[in-house]
């Protein structure tokens, strides 16, 4: 891992109060795991933790990588004034754990389903299995249509088979992920899977088949972001231990913590 002032080049609205920023910087070198994520200090010295932010695309030709947050706070809102030109301090690649891309292969079925600010590591595994011409079906969920973002990102993917859900109907179809899931002929080789805790509860509970292969990254607050402050711990599903999100995960197996 590296800590870094990264050059801003781009820092969009693609969502209602949801923000794509893209790095550059030596450190995007690093940067070969989907799953994995930065921490980004907050610009201001007032502000002491950092945010965690997963990473949404990596683009090694161009040395850049790109992150999606919500504003949700004063720490978020400052990052959405960041400009084109500005640096933010960032410190990763964290955790130890990611999705699994290179484990796939060419015909299997690979299903991806993430909820709102979940979406974004998702995408990045997808595209690098599009890589190794793994193709995913995916299931996006949003409160609404405000909400919705990457669709049509997703739906670029080679053979990809995209199904947007919301919570009122406004866009795609009206359900949650679950009703999406539920209505699958079969269950998949491969599940992964990313939004809030709820939802990757449910979704583990309707799809821990064994021909199953599930991973769920989990979303945390954090303090330090290397497994030093405990901030983040969750208990293994066997009841015996703890895993820190941050430094053992952010991707587990399904049914290794509790959800």
């Amino acid at each position: 891992m590296k800590n870094e002032q990264m050059t801003v080049r781009e820092n969009k609205t693609i969502a209602e109060k949801t923000y794509e920023m893209t790095l550059s910087g030596p450190l995007v070198e690093h940067l070969v795991n989907p799953g994995t994520f930065l921490h980004v200090a907050v610009p201001g010295d007032d502000l002491v933790l950092r945010r965690p932010i997963s990473i949404a695309a990596v683009d090694q030709d161009a040395g850049t990588c790109t992150i999606v947050y919500k504003e949700e706070g004063e720490g978020t809102k400052r990052l959405s004034r960041c400009r084109a030109g500005d640096s933010v301090d960032v410190f990763g690649p964290l955790g130890k754990q990611g999705f699994p891309a290179e484990q796939p292969s060419p015909g299997d079925d690979v299903l991806i389903i993430g909820g709102g600010v979940g979406v974004p590591p998702l995408y990045y595994t997808a595209r690098e299995l599009a890589k190794r011409d793994v193709s995913v079906s995916v299931i996006l969920g949003f409160q609404t249509a405000t909400a919705v973002f990457y669709e049509q990102a997703f739906r670029e993917l080679p053979d990809a088979d995209v199904r947007v859900m919301t919570d009122d109907g406004s866009n795609g179809h009206a359900g949650t992920v679950i009703d999406a899931l539920n209505e699958r002929p079969s269950p998949p080789d491969w599940l992964f899977a990313c939004g809030p805790r709820g939802m990757l509860r449910a979704i583990e509970a309707h799809a821990a088949h064994s021909k199953t292969n599930g991973y769920v990254s989990l979303e945390e607050r954090m303090g330090c972001g290397i497994g030093a402050c405990f901030a983040c711990v969750c208990e293994t599903g066997d009841h015996t231990s703890y895993r820190k999100i941050c430094r053992d995960g952010p991707v587990f197996r399904f049914k290794e913590v509790v959800l």
